[in-house]
């Protein structure tokens, strides 16, 4: 210590007397869950004395990263947090910052923490642990502390990704459980379209990995409702609560109505919504391997009131039958079973028949699976798989909200022949990119002398024309990027953003024109129509069915509304439809200056 420099020296005995004394300020701020508006959990923050200059935790912090001395501030704080947390009974999880420095080179840090856990009475699997980011980390000492915070059923959460050249690396190495998107991110969300393509970005790999996507940072309402919007999980900032020593348990009225779900279909920033899959409903939960003991699991089932199953995974990490609360507690209940099979592997006790889903399997498989067991085990939820190896476990209440969400907007928004999104989500739609102040291009398709086609050949030839025309646009739409939906009757619209749309534009109807032909009969294929009444009643000549779009380049500013947009759209519409054959016309006039006049741009089919 004599090689310390006098003020180092003098910082160093700050610090010590501060971990001493244990003088810090514990604070907690409520984590909402997006999808139902309720607190989550907490983030437990830290004040050092509010007379000192280390008040500010990044002061702090610092000076015991300076000194050495920041594994065992971190331990003392972790320990004030968790007892304080435990002492005021806060709901969900606990969400507590822990550097990678303290996690690789810390000795016997996870040790501690398990015995930590077990004299408060917090089941390890309400404790998260946030990794952020620090320098000289060891990876492989991280790498196996991780393993082992896990094996203790903690959960970790990568802190601040974006912060930093190694966030998605970070990500890569510990496969968090959660990642917190840094408030960089989130400040200014609504009205910046190359920040909500990075947290697009970032809950498409987040699906992947199966973990649960944090925004950190909120304080205004419009950035919460576009992170409603993108599917973000879970949320925090000083619009929904600061940071407080006693916390609210409940969120204030007026925070609760901004935290309602947002309906299905409303103005989305991206297409429609997507296929739900297991995968998405899935997340992280603590697991255990076959060989543990039944000692163990009951020691765990106990600790943990709410743990109601487990998933038993062998040494290849496949899932092989699940351990129910009620047939643990039953046969512990048995003359002598713990004494003859404590220490026994617990498949002694494991059901071999779990609920089991690829990470691909649709709600409807699911569904349909779930109907046939026996209701007494909805309450084990499921186990999702990648290739066979655990992915993560589901909640039947999870998957039963998908479902009737799913069968609300299909009643409400969808139309009952195409399940496209119809008028309600469309218009909704432009104007989300409206208020986004973003480009994008809207295509009005119409299915030309569809009439004449419908009559000759029947209304269910003309359905069968509607459903493969839907089929049509939704492949040449992009679905990271595009719309696709369904106006009513031979009326469809496609809102690109993809830069590319003009290709795509003449390759859907070059694939119309092509689809077309298998609808008529092989002479009229051949005489390129047929002899049909038409609206006056005369028997008079069809050509065979065309697709008209009508194309609207909308640039921000340009237009106010929706409808503005959708007049626009349906008189370029009429335009393409007075060409011969398939086509597009473009609008290129200004909407105050919109004449017929203008000269239409056709592909002839």
């Amino acid at each position: 210590m004599q090689d310390l420099q006098p003020d180092v020296l003098a910082l160093r005995h700050q610090v010590q007397r501060i971990i001493d004394l244990r003088d810090v300020t514990p604070l907690f701020q409520p984590i909402v869950d997006l999808d139902n508006g309720l607190i989550a959990g907490y983030e437990g923050l830290t004040r050092g004395p509010s007379n000192s200059f280390l008040h500010a935790p990044l002061a702090l912090f610092e000076a015991a990263r300076k000194t050495g001395q920041l594994d065992a501030l971190e331990r003392m704080v972790l320990q004030v947090i968790v007892q304080q947390f435990v002492e005021r009974h806060l709901p969900g999880q606990l969400f507590v910052n822990v550097t990678p420095l303290t996690l690789s080179c810390g000795s016997g840090f996870v040790a501690a923490l398990g015995s930590l856990l077990q004299r408060c009475g917090l089941p390890a699997s309400r404790l998260v642990l946030e990794v952020t980011e620090s320098h000289g980390v060891q990876q492989q000492g991280m790498a196996r502390a991780v393993a082992e915070l896990r094996a203790l059923g903690i959960v970790v959460a990568m802190d601040d990704l974006g912060e930093g050249f190694a966030s998605l690396k970070r990500w890569t190495e510990i496969r968090p459980d959660f990642v917190k998107i840094d408030r960089h991110f989130i400040d200014g969300l609504s009205g910046d379209p190359l920040l909500q393509q990075f947290v697009r970005s970032i809950m498409d790999i987040a699906r992947s990995a199966g973990c649960t996507v944090v925004a950190e940072g909120i304080e205004a309402e419009a950035d919460l409702r576009v992170l409603q919007q993108l599917g973000v999980h879970r949320a925090q900032g000083y619009l929904i609560a600061k940071p407080l020593a006693s916390p609210r348990t409940s969120l204030r009225p007026e925070v609760a109505a901004l935290l309602v779900p947002v309906a299905a279909g409303a103005a989305p920033v991206r297409r429609a919504t997507r296929e739900i899959t297991a995968g998405q409903l899935a997340r992280r939960a603590t697991t255990v391997s076959i060989h543990t003991t039944c000692d163990e699991v009951v020691q765990m089932m106990r600790q943990d009131p709410l743990l109601y199953s487990l998933p038993v995974l062998d040494d290849d990490n496949r899932p092989v039958g699940v351990l129910r609360g009620m047939n643990v507690l039953g046969r512990v209940s048995e003359r002598y079973f713990m004494d003859l099979f404590a220490h026994r592997p617990c498949e002694r006790m494991m059901d071999r028949q779990a609920l089991i889903f690829d990470v691909h399997a649709s709600l409807n498989t699911m569904s349909d699976a779930v109907s046939q067991i026996d209701e007494r085990f909805l309450v084990d939820g499921f186990v999702v798989t990648a290739e066979g190896r655990y992915w993560g476990t589901g909640k039947i209440s999870d998957l039963l909200r998908a479902i009737s969400e799913l069968q609300l907007f299909t009643a409400r928004y969808a139309n009952p022949l195409t399940q496209l999104p119809g008028n309600v989500p469309i218009d909704e739609h432009i104007d989300g990119l409206l208020n986004q102040h973003v480009g994008f291009v809207v295509t009005h398709w119409d299915i030309g002398a569809f009439k004449a086609f419908n009559d000759l050949y029947g209304y269910r030839s003309g359905d069968d024309l509607i459903a493969a025309t839907a089929d049509v646009l939704q492949d040449v739409a992009d679905a990271e990027f595009d719309f696709v939906g369904h106006i009513g009757g031979d009326d469809f619209v496609i809102v690109f953003t993809s830069p590319d749309w003009q290709a795509r534009l003449e390759r859907g109807i070059d694939a119309f024109d092509r689809r077309r032909l298998a609808f008529v009969s092989d002479e009229h294929r051949a005489a390129g129509g047929y002899m049909a009444q038409s609206r006056q009643g005369d028997t008079v000549f069809h050509a065979l069915p065309t697709i008209n779009v009508g194309v609207v380049r909308v640039e921000p500013g340009e237009y106010a509304t929706h409808q503005q947009i959708a007049r626009a759209a349906s008189e370029a519409k009429r335009i393409a439809k007075m060409q011969s054959g398939s086509g597009y016309f473009v609008e290129r006039r200004a909407p105050e200056a919109a004449s017929p006049q203008a000269q239409p741009r056709a592909l002839v089919a």
